[in-house]
């Protein structure tokens, strides 16, 4: 049995977003529109400022309704002082040795590394907190999160301390065809966080006793060599967004207005009007593979977990968080490179 730590309820953390977090400027042209029909235009923005942003995220598609939920919505604060110490068993992983063959897309706002379909099956984990011992998730992805500031850039807070990035590797229920099939379903995600710090910066403190070298040589040097080759391959630039007047506003659509936010549609509904169509781009492979390692911290006993949501639309409250105390590092190049693609 491992040592580790649980979130009381979610009533006693506070829902953060970071501002300018998924800045990476990169998405999709708005069409001077705030809300949409088709789901495969329609876009979101962090900036709060624009009619697309995260106050108005539940009214640009149906599907996007869950984003105004006050339930259990990510990512959030973790207030330490409110959680409570818990022992769990230790995550057992399969064949988390093995690099599997991926890819690398760009979803608009930020690249992210994907799984081939061929290998999702090949790396898993079972032990997830708050879930059946013995029920199985796929490894499916890692993204990494980050912001305009490059000191705030994490999308979850501790004690209110973001940090420059944070690592997702996200994992999905085996008894899904896939993790776009996953994510609307009940429990059907587990998501590992992982707060990165840039290899030579001072840390903000190191409550975790991580030596810094070890860190960075045992893990994030892997994860440094993906983002400084894979990255730039996919960059897209920016594209301007709406910021609408008044005026904009009261001529919107009625359908804007009309959303049900706070309410999360039907899974006929999500079936028939949510499926989002893959863009007809050729991905950029990652012959040398990746695996949950390559993010993976030093000391991978102790963590925070809670019942959460995906951190953007279409907001499903359907993840398992594990947010790991001790940081990664990466180097100073990658995340130069991260914020420039």
């Amino acid at each position: 049995m491992e040592l580790t730590f649980l979130c009381a309820t979610l009533a006693a953390v506070s829902v953060s977003f970071v501002d300018g977090v998924g800045y990476m400027g990169v998405r999709p042209p708005s069409l001077k529109q705030c809300c949409y029909k088709d789901i495969d235009k329609a876009h979101f923005s962090y900036d709060n400022n624009l009619c697309e942003g995260p106050d108005n995220w539940c009214k640009v598609h149906p599907c996007w309704t869950t984003c105004a939920s006050k339930k259990s919505q990510s990512p959030i604060n973790i207030n330490t002082g409110l959680t409570r110490y818990k022992r769990y068993p230790r995550l057992k992983f399969e064949k988390i040795l093995r690099r599997v063959l991926a890819n690398v897309r760009n979803n608009g706002h930020a690249p992210y590394f994907e799984v081939h379909d061929r290998y999702d099956d090949e790396i898993t984990v079972r032990n997830v907190p708050e879930r059946p011992r013995q029920k199985e998730y796929n490894f499916a992805q890692i993204h990494v999160q980050l912001g305009q500031d490059e000191k705030n850039g994490s999308e979850h807070s501790i004690d209110n301390v973001f940090k420059p990035m944070e690592a997702q590797v996200v994992f999905y229920d085996k008894d899904y065809e896939d993790v776009t099939d996953a994510k609307s379903k009940k429990r059907g995600l587990v998501v590992m966080s992982v707060m990165v710090e840039v290899y030579g910066q001072k840390p903000e403190n190191d409550a975790c006793g991580c030596d810094q070298e070890t860190c960075t040589v045992r893990y994030a040097r892997r994860l440094s060599a993906l983002m400084e080759k894979y990255y730039e391959k996919v960059r897209r630039y920016p594209l301007a967004s709406m910021k609408p007047d008044f005026w904009t506003f009261l001529s919107l659509p009625k359908k804007c207005w009309y959303n049900r936010c706070g309410k999360t549609p039907t899974k006929e509904f999500i079936k028939n009007r949510c499926e989002k169509e893959e863009p007809d781009r050729r991905p950029f492979r990652v012959f040398e593979g990746i695996t949950p390692l390559d993010v993976l911290p030093y000391d991978t006993n102790r963590f925070y977990t809670y019942s959460g949501s995906l951190t953007s639309p279409p907001c499903y409250e359907t993840v398992q968080w594990i947010v790991y105390k001790c940081p990664i590092k990466v180097s100073a190049k990658a995340s130069t490179i991260t914020r420039n693609v």
